[in-house]
């Protein structure tokens, strides 16, 4: 898939009354609201200063931990 024409933004209050669930990535972060769906915290490795190749395993982690705690319910 190529994400190459997006840009990252902020998740505003209105994303998180509309999510039924939201996932943190970085536990402790700050939200712009409280969500109203469930929040999940889950934990990995900042890859802010990897390459893409180094980023690969950690993008297969998230696909499976997608794949064993949301799509299996």
């Amino acid at each position: 898939m190529d994400i190459t024409d997006r840009v990252p933004r902020a998740v505003t209050a209105d994303d998180l009354d509309q999510a039924d669930v939201v996932i943190l990535m970085k536990p402790g972060l700050a939200l712009p609201s409280t969500p109203r769906g469930e929040v999940l915290e889950w934990s990995f490795p900042n890859p802010e200063t990897w390459d893409a190749e180094a980023v690969r395993p950690l993008r297969e982690a998230v696909s499976e931990k997608i794949q064993t705690t949301l799509l299996a319910r």
